[in-house]
């Protein structure tokens, strides 16, 4: 499993077990995740026997459905099936903008990436997968989400999906809505 995290506590302060998925996953789903999603977002890490159980792959579910699946071995296989990617090629010759998915190296170094910046960076990052974190974050206050409900046509497809559950998630701007 890649290695998550460069040193062993948050910049929060509270201690994390670095490079565990266990310590990831209880960050991501318990200490950072908005109150309105508890419970219907989760990550997963999962060995897919298709590529001969040597591919892992981190998983992000939204109400027990599978919403996007990082690993290098899976993203090639899809982007093969798109006919944008060619066999012998690397995963990364293909610019991160000119495709939709991603290895799972890839979302390691975004989870690095959101968890040493400030949030406003990350929600303004180039890479979706900073973006993808960063959207969901507890942070993300009221007058944020109003600020970005204009740039969620500008989202990769799988991205949208998440943007607009975390908007309609939130009381606030659900009423406004009504």
């Amino acid at each position: 499993m890649p290695s998550i995290a460069p040193n062993g506590k948050s910049q929060y302060g509270r201690g994390l077990v670095e490079g565990s998925w266990k310590g990831m996953k209880k960050y991501l789903e318990q200490e950072m995740l908005c109150p309105e999603l508890k419970g219907r977002i989760s990550y997963h890490y999962e060995v897919y026997p298709r590529f001969g159980g040597m591919s892992a792959c981190f998983v992000l579910s939204l109400d027990g459905k599978t919403v996007k699946t990082f690993g290098e071995l899976y993203a090639m296989a899809r982007l093969e099936e798109q006919g944008k990617w060619l066999p012998g090629q690397s995963l990364y010759s293909v610019p991160m903008q000119d495709r939709d998915e991603y290895s799972d190296y890839e979302f390691s170094q975004a989870l690095r990436a959101y968890r040493n910046q400030p949030i406003q960076t990350s929600l303004q990052s180039n890479d979706p997968i900073v973006r993808m974190f960063a959207i969901l974050d507890r942070r993300v206050g009221r007058r944020t989400l109003e600020r970005l409900k204009d740039s969620i046509d500008e989202q990769p497809e799988w991205l949208r999906c998440l943007y607009c559950v975390r908007i309609d998630a939130s009381p606030m701007l659900s009423e406004r809505n009504d």
